[in-house]
């Protein structure tokens, strides 16, 4: 069994026998596994088709790119990434509120790591209980997202869910008012409720969140634009919509 770290610092196990006794015994730490372009070999196969049946995200790499990710050339065909993050389920994030009022952060696809770990910053800062991330979409919670955050990725309970549909009803069941950030809502996030319990919804970067989370909102906030760009960075509208909350929560 080979094992070690990548220049990013992400925890890396490579090589067949490793990343199958991993699959077997704790998928739950892998954030992804990428594998070779060819997977005739049998152990190869047998580790593509479990990562599908687990419903873990892993993708094809080159040679090279395996390489560079195990730090080794020994990695016969198959590199696993390892997150040191403790989950927790939604549940036990709404049993240990934070406030009396528990806000938590939704990020549905964000691909970028630098604006997770942003995100989870500011959460922190402001005070939220928790952010939840939707398994199989999006970054995977890597040294990138660490680093990014600044330390607060240790503080903020961070929770993977399968289904964003099935979360926004479990939250709306318990009386969690849902907004999500859309730059053509004609609500403007300063005239939103967010003193109450309180879910902020953020998409991709991109293209949003998608059609079928939106019914699963009740309402749409925007931040107003007075200058020329378009929009703004995801990290930064998700940090106008925490500090708004906060002030709310405060006055």
């Amino acid at each position: 069994m080979y094992s070690e770290q990548t220049e990013q610092s992400e925890n890396v196990v490579y090589g067949r026998n490793a990343v199958l006794e991993l699959l077997q015994k704790k998928p739950e730490s892998i954030e992804k596994i990428y594998y070779q372009f060819n997977t005739s070999h049998p152990k190869l196969k047998e580790i593509v088709i479990t990562a599908r049946r687990l419903k873990l995200v892993s993708g094809k790499a080159r040679l090279e790119k395996l390489t560079q990710i195990a730090g080794s050339a020994k990695h016969q065909g198959v590199c696993a990434l390892i997150t040191t993050v403790s989950f927790y389920t939604i549940e036990e994030i709404l049993s240990r509120p934070r406030n009396s009022s528990p806000l938590i952060v939704v990020l549905q696809g964000l691909e970028d790591p630098h604006n997770v770990g942003a995100i989870v910053r500011t959460a922190e800062a402001a005070a939220a209980d928790g952010v939840v991330l939707i398994e199989g979409r999006g970054a995977p919670v890597n040294a990138a997202v660490h680093k990014a955050s600044a330390g607060a990725l240790s503080h903020m309970r961070i929770c993977k869910v399968k289904s964003l549909v099935r979360t926004l009803e479990y939250l709306r069941e318990r009386n969690f008012r849902v907004y999500a950030a859309d730059m053509d809502a004609e609500l403007n996030y300063t005239d939103a409720d967010l003193k109450g319990p309180t879910v902020l919804v953020l998409g991709a970067e991109g293209s949003g969140l998608s059609p079928e989370a939106m019914k699963f909102c009740d309402s749409t906030v925007r931040v107003p634009i007075a200058g020329c760009v378009e929009s703004l960075n995801v990290s930064v509208t998700a940090g106008i919509l925490l500090y708004e909350s906060m002030r709310q929560r405060l006055s």
